[in-house]
């Protein structure tokens, strides 16, 4: 079953970042309904930003200082800075004592939604990445001048971290994917995938690059359909990417995986995308 809930932006986020995996409720009738392994969207109160989430476990409490004794406070909503004042009391901003004593009190375990990028390992370590792996991902893609050259920008450790925060509008961490396949400790290959854009049903792909070493073997059409699959096994429909005009190495290759222009595109201040897409369902 899938449930839709509210949040103000400072909770959505700790749920989008992955920091805060209880959600605290009143256990009250909308919320009797909800099973372990159900869907919960969260939407921020400000926008139309979403965040799905599993729900995990559930377990319920008299009141919230019941709660606050029992559960990882950091896992709430508190961070390091605030947790030394975390009070019971914070949630009668939310609901009131009477309120807890009717219905009692619910803790909602959550795991965000993710792609099981170990399906994708075969013979390859696959997982994301993160700040510690820039160095990698730099000299991967160093090695990829061509790309570089048509958007106008070479590769520094300072561009490469920011694209593991860079996101479309609208949408959070929680929706990007961004990992890498290994082989004995070595980053092959990388892709940015964005999960649930631009629609639900949908994936779009940020960016995807193979090692120059490793190029010209089949090895990048090979991940490419393999990442197809496994999507279209979590239910995507369709996936996206946009490549930069004038690229004839990457017209090429998407050509080959089946994408296929789609008449969108948009300009950029040095260069122009053009979207693609591929049906997978």
């Amino acid at each position: 079953m899938r449930h839709e809930m509210n949040l103000r932006p400072k909770p959505f986020e700790a749920i989008a970042s992955g920091r805060k995996t209880y959600e605290l409720r009143l256990f009250d009738e909308k919320r009797r309904a909800i099973r372990v392994g159900d869907e919960i969207v969260f939407r921020r109160t400000t926008d139309e930003a979403a965040v799905p989430v599993t729900v995990t476990s559930l377990q319920t409490f008299p009141d919230f200082a019941a709660l606050y004794a029992a559960l990882p406070l950091l896992q709430c909503g508190y961070t390091p800075e605030n947790v030394h004042r975390a009070d019971p009391k914070d949630m009668e901003a939310y609901y009131t004592p009477a309120q807890q004593a009717e219905y009692g009190v619910l803790a909602i375990g959550i795991e965000r939604l993710r792609c099981p990028l170990e399906k994708l390992a075969g013979i390859y370590q696959v997982r994301e990445l993160t700040g510690d792996d820039v160095p990698e991902m730099l000299r991967l893609a160093q090695g990829n001048p061509l790309y570089y050259e048509h958007m106008k920008l070479r590769p520094t450790m300072e561009n490469i971290a920011e694209t593991l925060q860079a996101l479309p509008p609208r949408r959070t961490l929680a929706d990007k994917q961004f990992f890498g396949w290994f082989r004995e400790g070595r980053l092959i290959a990388m892709m940015d995938l964005i999960l649930r854009h631009p629609k639900e049903d949908m994936a779009f792909i940020g960016w995807f690059m193979v090692d120059a070493a490793e190029q010209h073997r089949g090895l990048g059409r090979r991940l490419v359909e393999e990442t197809l699959v496994l999507l279209a096994s979590q239910g995507y429909r369709e996936v996206r990417l946009g490549r930069v005009e004038g690229n004839p190495q990457s017209e090429r290759f998407w050509h080959a995986c089946g994408f296929a222009e789609n008449g969108l595109g948009y300009d950029t201040d040095d260069y122009h995308v053009t979207v693609m897409s591929k049906t997978i369902g």
